[in-house]
């Protein structure tokens, strides 16, 4: 009994210690500035805002590894959306971050690699809420089912998945509505 006490406690410890350190490493994990943009869509919401986000990440997966394409970890954030000849196009900017696994746990790459995942990711809208936690998870549980309607029960789980990300962005009213991205992996 005490020595699964003192195991408790010592994982307790090693995790509260890694996430100190953690926040004085983000900020030597960026690279420069990264410009894409999307393919046009006469959508601007369900078309163009999301092509920007799939051309974001994958300039930047090119030119510095996926540890850095996740939007969310970003810096210094920019979406700029414009319409022309009805088609929409959306350009995003930000300074791509090492995302939080790879911060956190340099193996992480290694294990991976030793994963069976799918070869494309998918991405889902999630239904508007009032509020962004709400929204987010909204947007995973789209997500989880589009990945089952495609893959099956086995693969449609959020937390196996590698390259997930998530973005969301005010909408009129007030709400929040976000889009998840991942590629689905079986554990």
């Amino acid at each position: 009994m005490i020595s699964k006490f003192c195991v408790r406690l010592a994982f307790v410890a090693a995790a509260f210690s890694v996430l100190a350190v953690a926040p004085a490493a983000a900020a030597e994990e960026c690279k420069d500035p990264v410009t894409a943009a999307g393919a046009p869509a006469t959508l601007r919401d369900l078309g163009a805002y999301p092509n920007s986000l799939f051309a974001w990440r994958a300039a930047v997966k090119e030119k510095y590894g996926h540890e850095f394409n996740s939007w969310r970890y970003s810096k210094e954030r920019n979406v700029d959306c414009k319409e022309s000849g009805g088609k929409w196009t959306c350009t995003r900017t930000a300074v791509p971050c090492i995302d939080k696994l790879h911060q956190l746990t340099g193996a992480a790459k290694e294990a991976i690699k030793k994963r069976e995942c799918k070869a494309e990711s998918l991405s889902s809208y999630g239904a508007r809420k009032k509020y962004r936690m709400e929204a987010e998870k909204q947007a995973i549980y789209g997500w989880e089912i589009d990945v089952r309607q495609k893959h099956g029960k086995e693969w449609a789980v959020w937390g196996n998945a590698v390259d997930a990300d998530i973005d969301c962005r005010g909408l009129k009213g007030g709400n929040t509505q976000c889009i998840a991205l991942a590629t689905a992996c079986l554990p």
